[in-house]
């Protein structure tokens, strides 16, 4: 269900309960129990989301937390494009996306580049 968000499935669904509600055989109504126990599944599914997105956010935080103790340090990490493994100073964080990132000597670097951490020699 790539592209469909929260939003738009609840309100296709709602849709589609109204058009079925309008349409409905009086002789042969709708399952009121039936009907409360979509309603609830919906309910259950919209829950999860929330709390996924919730999540996605505290670990985001707490990767941003923990991202504070590097600036000063030096840092060993991989580059993106050649492979190559170069060192620097960490000067600055900030998030782009969903990702936190680094300012290495001028070099931006994703937490997931990073090989070694250490204190920078005096």
């Amino acid at each position: 269900m790539d592209g469909i968000s929260s939003s738009t499935a609840r309100t296709d669904y709602l849709q589609l309960l109204t058009v079925s509600l309008k349409n409905q055989d009086p002789m042969d109504p709708v399952d009121q129990e039936k009907m409360v126990n979509d309603l609830t599944q919906f309910s259950i599914l919209e829950g999860i989301e929330n709390l996924n997105s919730s999540f996605g956010q505290f670990m985001q935080m707490q990767q941003l937390s923990e991202s504070v103790g590097m600036i000063g340090k030096s840092v060993e990490y991989t580059h993106p494009i050649t492979g190559e493994l170069q060192s620097g100073t960490v000067s600055e964080l900030f998030t782009s996306g969903n990702e936190v990132r680094l300012m290495v000597d001028g070099a931006t670097v994703g937490m997931d580049q990073i090989t070694r951490i250490s204190e920078v020699a005096a």
